[in-house]
């Protein structure tokens, strides 16, 4: 089974505002849980509808959207500026320092670079099967990973909505 990679591409309304800046206006609830982007969550909720109508419950682990200062604190959480022993080792730059990845922790992207941020992202609990059925079946919804499984930064619950016009 394959990996469905894509990166997102942002519209003149997100550009407007800026990375976990968007207004409450612009963000809608999802049936999952969690608030994203108006088109995303349109999008998100016929998905949601399809998994359901094949016998699989989405459900969100993250809300959504992620303000700015909701990144920061992930980040600092996850990161720290002393190399670790994590395998394999993840780092980010930022605020011009390399930061490291803790060892037990998840990639998280930059504060002010997440697609969480742009309320495109969500996060699902994925069980083998609802992962099987989101590979098959969310690109028809404009929904992809980030990441394949042979990349370092790889994770299976991050979906992310890449079919703005």
């Amino acid at each position: 089974m394959s990996e469905p990679v894509k990166a997102p591409r942002l519209d003149d309304t997100l550009r407007l505002f800026g990375n976990g800046k968007l207004p409450a206006t612009l963000l809608r609830s999802i049936k999952a849980g969690g608030r994203l982007y108006a088109p995303a969550a349109v999008a998100f909720d016929r998905m949601y509808a399809a998994a359901e109508k094949d016998g699989i419950v989405l459900k969100s682990v993250s809300a959504g959207y992620r303000s700015h200062e909701r990144q920061k604190a992930l980040f600092l959480e996850r990161y720290s500026k002393l190399p670790t022993l994590r395998r394999p080792q993840v780092t980010r730059v930022w605020e011009g320092r390399k930061w490291y990845l803790k060892r037990g922790k998840s990639p998280s992207a930059t504060p002010g670079k997440s697609n969480h941020g742009w309320g495109l992202s969500q996060d699902l609990e994925v069980p083998t099967k609802t992962y099987r059925w989101l590979c098959a079946n969310a690109p028809r919804f404009g929904f992809y990973m980030e990441a394949p499984r042979s990349s370092p930064n790889f994770e299976a619950w991050h979906w992310t909505y890449c079919d703005l016009k």
